[in-house]
């Protein structure tokens, strides 16, 4: 069995969101989706346009299986806390085998390369360098990305 995890915000859902599901289904030849979501409070602590459950319905509706619930402490905190938060209910849930996001960049490699700098001594380095300098915490991890890699690679962390 094959199941796709999705973590979202769903805020609001749209037909972006239902396409994701739909593909990553196709892709991965899954039998279910299962997605976290924010509930009544999204990223940065803003309220959500609609109540949890209008949008878990919303996603029932347009191709889910289950909705779960991301924690608030999760769901209104920074990109990847909000995404560790969310991989950790998935993993809680233990039927999940596959994992589903949105890219803009759409190529798995540039991400892999990000990935494999990021605990590295040099990019801590980098990134101390770039926050001691005053730039914002995005700017300077793609600063630092960017001196590992390259600005391809980079420029990906400038996108959603």
């Amino acid at each position: 069995m094959r199941v796709n995890g999705i973590i979202a915000e769903y805020n609001p859902f749209h037909n972006g969101h239902r396409y994701q599901m739909e593909e990553s289904r196709r892709l991965t030849g899954a039998d279910y989706t299962v997605v976290v979501m924010s509930g009544d409070f999204v990223q940065r602590g803003a309220p959500a346009l609609a109540d949890k459950h209008a949008r878990a319905e919303m996603a029932l509706r347009c191709g889910a299986d289950l909705v779960l619930e991301l924690p608030t402490p999760w769901a209104c905190a920074p990109a990847e806390r909000f995404a560790q938060g969310g991989v950790a209910v998935l993993e809680a849930a233990g039927v999940v085998t596959h994992l589903a996001f949105g890219c803009e960049c759409g190529d798995l490699e540039p991400l892999e390369r990000i990935v494999a700098c990021l605990d590295t001594p040099a990019y801590h380095a980098g990134l101390r360098r770039f926050l001691d300098g005053g730039m914002t915490f995005a700017a300077a991890r793609q600063g630092a990305v960017r001196g590992l890699t390259d600005r391809e690679t980079a420029e990906c962390l400038s996108r959603p």
